[in-house]
C-alpha cells in the first residue's frame, strides 16, 4: 500500500483575501478582508488527509488498471481485517475498493452507460476467478450498488422511468446475491457490512433491516465515524425514519460505542443530517452535541475533523447571533466550543471543510479574536492550535 502526503499543497494567506462580505455579522467593525488580511498560518485549498485518501485511490486504480488483481485482492483483505486507518479517520480497505472500481467510476462520472456496465463485467470476471473470497464478492456487489445509483440519479428529478428502475433492480439483486454469499459477522469484515448496508435503498425490506444491519456494522468497527454517517441519512424523514426515530438513533449509535469513541457518534449523526438537510436538526441537543462533537475531533486529533468541526460551530454562532437575545445562552455555549477549537486543536486552514468558504472562516476567527484584531494582531500558530501576535516593527 503506497501513500503520498499532501503538505506540498499550502497555499498563501493571501488567497483569503478574495473574501464576499458578510456585513454587520463580524464583531468590532472588523471586516471581513481586514480579519483575513492578518491570517497567518498554513492554509490549503485540500487538506492533506484528503489528499492521503485520493492518493490511496489513485495507487489502487494504477495496480488495476496494470492487472495487479491478486495484490489488490491481499492488500483489501488486509486493510479490511485489521481495520487500517488513514489520517482523518478514513478507513483505508473502502479506498482500495474504490481504487480497485475508478474505470467504473469514470465511466458512469462521464454517463457512459455502455463502458460502465463493461467495466462491471471486468469485475464479474476478478470473482469468476476468485469465487471462494469475500473481498472480490464485495468489490463487483458494490460496483452494481454504484451504478443503480448513479443510474438513477441521472435521471431529470420526477421522471424517473420504469426502464430504468427496473435497470437499477437488476443490479441491486445481483449485489444482494454476491454479498448473502458471505456473512460479514463470520467473515468479520466491516467491508461487507458496509456494502450490505448500502443495498438498502435498492431493496424490498431495507427499512425492517436497516437497525439490524446498522449495529452488525458497528460491532465490527465501532471507531469507524462512516458507519454513523450512513445510517444517521436513512433515519431521516423521506427515507426510513422521522425526526425522533433520527434523534433516537443517535442516541442510541453512543450507547452502542461510547466505551470506544464517547458521543463523538451522536455529533456523526447530526453532522451527516446538516449535509444531508442543509440545516441542523431542530431535535439536536445543543450540550449533548458539543461534548460529541469534543470526542469526534480527539478520537484523530486530526486537521480535518478540527476544520470540520470549526466550520460547523462557526455556522451555527452566526446562526444564534442573528437569533438574538432569546439564543443568548445558545450562542455562549457554542462560541466556548468554537474558541477551544481555534485555540487548541485548529493548526491550519483547510478550505474544502469550510462550507461557506471565506465568509464563515472570516466570521470565526472574528468571534474568537475579534479583540485582539482590533488592536492590531496577527493570528498566528500557537501551541497545538492557533493564537495571536501583535508584531512590533
Amino acid at each position: 500500500m503506497k501513500t503520498r502526503t499532501g503538505r506540498s499543497q499550502q497555499e498563501d494567506a493571501a488567497l483569503l483575501r478574495q473574501a464576499r462580505s458578510i456585513g454587520a455579522t463580524l464583531l468590532d467593525g472588523l471586516t471581513a478582508e481586514q480579519v483575513l488580511g492578518r491570517v497567518d498560518v498554513p492554509v490549503m485549498r485540500l487538506g492533506a488527509e484528503q489528499t492521503e485518501w485520493q492518493c490511496i485511490r489513485d495507487d489502487h486504480a494504477a495496480m488495476a488498471a496494470a492487472g495487479e488483481w491478486a495484490d489488490l485482492l491481499d492488500a483489501l483483505r488486509y486493510t479490511d481485517q485489521e481495520r487500517v486507518m488513514a489520517s482523518g479517520g478514513r478507513r483505508v480497505a473502502p479506498l482500495i475498493s474504490e481504487g480497485m472500481r475508478a474505470g467504473l467510476s469514470t465511466a458512469l462520472s462521464r454517463k457512459d452507460w455502455a463502458a460502465a456496465l463493461a467495466e462491471i463485467e471486468a469485475l464479474e470476471g476478478l470473482y469468476d476467478r476468485n469465487p471462494e473470497d469475500y473481498c472480490a464478492a464485495q468489490v463487483v456487489a458494490q460496483a452494481h450498488v454504484d451504478f443503480a445509483q448513479v443510474r438513477q440519479k441521472s435521471a431529470p428529478q420526477g421522471k424517473l422511468s420504469r426502464e430504468v428502475v427496473s435497470e437499477g433492480a437488476v443490479h441491486f439483486e445481483r449485489a444482494e446475491t454476491l454479498v448473502t454469499l458471505f456473512d460479514p459477522i463470520e467473515e468479520m469484515s466491516p467491508l461487507l457490512a458496509a456494502t450490505r448496508y448500502s443495498l438498502i435503498p435498492g431493496i424490498e425490506d431495507g427499512g425492517s433491516v436497516c437497525r439490524e444491519w446498522y449495529e452488525d456494522w458497528v460491532d465490527l468497527d465501532p471507531e469507524d465515524a462512516a458507519v454513523h454517517a450512513a445510517h444517521a441519512v436513512n433515519m431521516l424523514p423521506g427515507w426510513y425514519g422521522s425526526l425522533s426515530a433520527f434523534e433516537r438513533e443517535a442516541r442510541r449509535s453512543v450507547r452502542l460505542t461510547n466505551g470506544v469513541t464517547g458521543k463523538a457518534s451522536y455529533a456523526v449523526f447530526h453532522i451527516a443530517a446538516a449535509e444531508a438537510l442543509g440545516d441542523l436538526s431542530p431535535t439536536m441537543d445543543l450540550e449533548f452535541f458539543l461534548e460529541g462533537l469534543h470526542d469526534y475531533q480527539v478520537t484523530t486529533g486530526c486537521q480535518h475533523r478540527a476544520n470540520v468541526s470549526a466550520n460547523l460551530l462557526a455556522g451555527m454562532a452566526l446562526g444564534f447571533r442573528k437569533d438574538g437575545a432569546d439564543a443568548a445562552y445558545q450562542l455562549t455555549k457554542t462560541r466556548a466550543a468554537l474558541s477551544d477549537v481555534l485555540w487548541n486543536r485548529l493548526r491550519e486552514i483547510q478550505m474544502d471543510c469550510w462550507v461557506r468558504q471565506t465568509e464563515s472562516l472570516a466570521f470565526a476567527m472574528a468571534e474568537v479574536f475579534g479583540p485582539a484584531l482590533k488592536r492590531g494582531a496577527r493570528i498566528v500558530r500557537r501551541g497545538e492550535g492557533l493564537g495571536t501576535l501583535v508584531r512590533r516593527t
